[in-house]
């Protein structure tokens, strides 16, 4: 049931992200790039995530009471793009707490109508701007909630970014992100009667964002056209090579076998002529 729900949540979003990016002309892209060039501009990303939360409860004479949770879910992240240094951003997540343990032990809801969502907002500073690689990582202020059978949590603490960006064409570019947040897990109907001690958990977001705003300068797709079309011209010009080093060689073996016959025939003219001569020479005598 679970898993049903999950995958008919992420059909409905595969199928309307299409209907987000509508086809636009030269011309609306040209007006596009001059509205915002200089300025500060919003990006949007949306795509998979996924997440690890582990909450402990300390025990004294016995071993700890530790909730263990596995979320997959969708997130919307948007960024402020053009500020000089830093990336600011947010990101919302919507999750399904599909498998839940406690102290390693599967625990089976009452209910499956159980839901999560979370909010990360911070700022990113991306050091390594390489061609076709971007590194960026950053704080980040976490905001998690999560319906449960036994009480609704919210937790609050703060988290660490870090990203990668990989241009794939010149609007689509692929991110794959990771968050690691240390929270205080106390803060909603739990705190009175299972108040936990640590709280903690870990994120991964792979997604895409597209944008019209502002192109990437280099691509994979470039890449892999430009090197298929050097691959097919040095392979072409690798076969003419051979071809007339095949042809030079052959030729060369045509000239040597010339120069050996006219060596052989001159040799055989060499043979008839001292046998003559000594044929007359002995006559005489």
């Amino acid at each position: 049931m679970r898993t049903f729900a999950f995958c008919a949540a992420f059909m409905v979003f595969t199928l309307e992200l299409p209907a987000l990016y509508a086809e636009e002309t030269e011309e609306e892209t040209e007006m596009y790039k001059k509205d915002y060039n200089g300025k500060i501009f919003f990006t949007f990303s949306q795509g998979l995530t996924a997440a690890w939360l582990t909450r402990i409860i300390n025990q004294s004479g016995r071993s700890n009471f530790v909730f263990r949770d596995f979320l997959p879910g969708l997130y919307f992240g948007a960024e402020l793009r053009n500020i000089k240094y830093v990336i600011p951003m947010a990101r919302l997540a919507a999750y399904y707490p599909l498998t839940s343990t406690f102290n390693l032990m599967p625990q089976k809801p009452k209910t499956p109508l159980h839901y999560a969502a979370d909010l990360v907002a911070g700022v990113r500073f991306e050091p390594f701007n390489m061609k076709y690689l971007r590194i960026n990582a950053g704080p980040a202020l976490h905001m998690f909630y999560l319906n449960s059978d036994r009480w609704n949590y919210f937790n609050m603490g703060a988290a660490a970014v870090v990203g990668i960006e990989v241009p794939l064409f010149s609007r689509w570019t692929l991110l794959v992100d990771g968050y690691a947040s240390l929270d205080n897990g106390n803060l909603g109907a739990n705190r009175q009667m299972e108040p936990f001690d640590m709280v903690w958990q870990y994120q991964i977001n792979i997604g895409f964002r597209y944008t019209k705003k502002k192109d990437n300068p280099s691509t994979l797709y470039g890449l892999f056209v430009q090197l298929k079309r050097e691959w097919k011209e040095g392979s072409f010009r690798f076969f003419w090579q051979k071809r007339e080093q095949e042809a030079a060689s052959l030729q060369e073996d045509a000239s040597s076998q010339e120069a050996t016959s006219s060596q052989e025939a001159t040799s055989s003219q060499e043979a008839d002529t001292l046998e003559e001569d000594f044929s007359s020479e002995y006559f005489m005598r």
